[in-house]
């Protein structure tokens, strides 16, 4: 059976989103309308503002997970029953409530082959370059790490892998909480997935700068794009009601969003 191309998900965990929230959502439907998308919300959550809001704007269906909190929703992203559902399209793209899509490339990105890319994190913090034991251990910090609030994974490929090597992962999730250590999957798949399969392929840092961006923190004259030029910002922001907001409201404003 030939597989549909992409699906766009939406994790939710409110039962109203916050106003910022709202405007998110909002520019998700009006650009990515046209492709199927899916709420990933909690069992039991009441979703009914959701289907007034989407009413006449866009399809949206709901796929309904056992998960509560930031943390087993990072814990789910490393478990295939998670993509077993998502399996009749080929690729997923994740959107979270506090990301922003300026237009509509998803075809495009898609079809450029990648297993995984995530919106690169500008941050210092995740910029610094490895240590030498880091080096000699194998598990040196990556090009870039790419923010999975925003990002594009291949459902067959993330299948397979959190299937084939379920043992480490849980293996990982249980060392942690012994040590009572968070997770970050986005975090977690840029260190372990390459080393896991030499075949998983990150999108290179210098196109998935032109995918998605994370502006935390840093100088804004550093970025590869700027809030005065529109031709210059990627297919997607992650982040920007809690990192960077007066950064970003002039561009939001020129979407048309009142802020």
């Amino acid at each position: 059976m030939k597989k549909n191309l992409v699906t766009v998900v939406i994790p939710i965990h409110l039962e109203e989103p916050s106003a910022l929230e709202k405007i998110s959502l909002a520019q998700t439907l009006a650009v990515l309308h046209r492709h199927p998308i899916a709420f990933m919300t909690p069992i039991g959550l009441d979703t009914t503002w959701y289907e007034e809001f989407c009413r006449g704007k866009a399809a949206v269906r709901f796929e309904r997970f056992d998960w509560r909190g930031h943390e087993a929703h990072g814990e789910l992203q490393t478990n295939p029953a998670f993509y077993a559902r998502f399996l009749p399209y080929e690729y997923m793209l994740v959107v979270h409530m506090d990301a922003f899509v300026f237009r509509d490339e998803l075809e495009k990105w898609c079809r450029a082959g990648y297993d995984y890319a995530g919106a690169v994190i500008y941050n210092p913090v995740w910029q610094n370059p490895g240590s030498a034991l880091r080096r000699l251990t194998g598990f040196n910090y990556p090009e870039y790490f790419g923010n999975g609030g925003f990002s594009l994974k291949k459902t067959g490929t993330f299948h397979r892998l959190t299937t084939r090597f379920r043992f480490y992962i849980n293996a990982y999730h249980w060392v942690r909480r012994r040590r009572k250590l968070g997770f970050l999957d986005d975090l977690f798949l840029a260190q372990h997935f390459p080393k896991l399969s030499a075949s998983f392929r990150i999108m290179p840092k210098a196109l998935a700068q032109q995918f998605g961006a994370a502006y935390e923190f840093g100088n804004a004259e550093d970025l590869p794009f700027t809030n005065q030029d529109n031709d210059t910002l990627p297919f997607g922001i992650h982040g920007w009601i809690q990192y960077q907001p007066e950064y970003w409201k002039p561009v939001i404003r020129r979407y048309g969003h009142l802020i």
